[in-house]
């Protein structure tokens, strides 16, 4: 499965090709705030997340914007969706932590 930036990016419509609510995007998210937050998430016994990034790889909508890409291989039973909701809240998390750090 593969996660693009523009997946998380609250200033993207759904057209534009964000994947979760508003609400739950984050501004401008970074290829490696994205890695950081998928390899700590708390995955449980039932899912099993690998993941490579892939820099200098371009989202299909923005084909001049090499913005990189998560590649997750999983086994188990999140759905995408879910994983993506997750990465968003994660990078939120770790923002919210360098404000006050």
């Amino acid at each position: 499965m593969v996660i693009w930036p523009a997946y998380l990016t609250a200033g993207r419509t759904r057209g534009e090709g964000r994947k979760i609510s508003r609400r739950t995007a984050v501004k401008s998210p970074r290829l490696e705030e994205m890695e950081k937050a998928a390899r700590v998430l708390d995955l449980g016994v039932d899912l099993k997340l690998e993941l490579e990034v892939e820099e200098g790889k371009a989202y299909p909508k923005t084909h001049w914007d090499k913005s990189g890409r998560v590649v997750v291989k999983k086994e188990g039973g999140r759905t995408k969706g879910e994983i993506v909701k997750e990465i968003a809240k994660g990078i939120k998390e770790m923002r919210e932590r360098s404000k006050k750090g």
